[in-house]
Order: structure tokens, then C-alpha cells, then sequence
């Protein structure tokens, strides 16, 4: 629920590159720096859509929107392949308005659905994307190919 403060949902520019350090750091332990993000923000052939939020002027939750073209298929890919929000902003509307954001770009973009994938155990975030109406539609499954990546179970 929204407790009544302005909240703002946008597109990420390179100007936001340390907020989206910081957020991604809270998120996924990168410690990657600002100017990287603000390079990659800069690219023109990007597929990626990062979305922030902010009330009261600062930054509290991300999104990313993966908008695609595939070639064996007509219409776009649409995919929501990261969401954040501050654990002070939680269960007040920020990831709600981040994900209908999302959806909003995706269905300017061509898209007629969108996917998501989320932690196995991330319960909280399994119920608010059912509660927004995404039903459980395949299996993911993922393989190292040199990098270690953590994978409970």
C-alpha cells in the first residue's frame, strides 16, 4: 500500500548509474562501479529497459524490462528479468508500480505477454507476480559454463 507519498516510476538514464550500483549491489552483491552501468546505458542496441522508482527523491526500487525481437516468432519477447525494492519500501505498491510499468513498455513495444523468473525460494516475490496474474508456465533450468554462480538445492 501506498502511504500516500509521491511515487514515481521511469526509465533508468546514465545519470543514474550509481543508483543502480547501489540498488544492485543491495540486490546481487555486485560490486561493479557506476561508470560500467552508464556505459552499458548509453548503448544504442541495448535490449534492456532498466525502470526505476523514487519517493520522496530518492531511488528505492529497479526493474528491468528485456524487450525483443526474436526470429523464430512475430512478436516480441518481453521479459522482466530483475526486480528491488528496498526492504523500508516494501508491501506499500513500489514493486506493483514497477512491474505495470514494465508491462505498459512491453505492450508499447509489441509485446503480448511477459515473462519472469524469479528464486525458487523467493516466496514474497512468487505471490506478489501471482497476485499480479502471472501463472507458472515452464521450466528453467541453467548450467555453468565457467562462471560460479550460487544455486540452492
Amino acid at each position: 500500500m501506498n502511504d500516500g507519498r509521491a511515487l514515481i516510476v521511469r526509465t533508468a538514464q546514465p545519470a543514474d548509474a550509481g543508483e543502480i550500483a547501489r540498488l544492485n549491489t543491495r540486490m546481487n552483491g555486485s560490486d561493479e562501479p557506476p561508470e560500467n552501468y552508464a556505459n552499458r546505458l548509453k548503448e544504442a542496441r541495448r535490449v534492456d529497459t532498466p525502470i526505476l522508482a523514487e519517493m520522496d527523491g530518492q531511488v528505492i526500487g529497479m526493474a528491468n524490462l528485456r524487450l525483443l525481437q526474436p526470429v523464430f516468432y512475430a512478436e516480441p519477447y518481453a521479459e522482466l528479468t530483475e526486480m528491488f525494492v528496498e526492504e523500508s519500501y516494501r508491501r506499500r505498491g513500489v514493486g506493483r508500480a514497477l512491474i505495470a510499468f514494465a508491462e505498459q513498455l512491453a505492450l508499447e513495444g509489441g509485446a503480448h505477454a511477459m515473462l519472469v523468473l524469479t528464486d525458487f525460494y523467493n516466496h514474497a516475490a512468487q505471490e506478489l507476480y501471482r497476485s499480479m496474474g502471472f501463472v507458472h508456465y515452464d521450466i528453467a533450468l541453467i548450467k555453468s559454463l565457467g562462471k560460479d554462480f550460487n544455486q540452492e538445492g
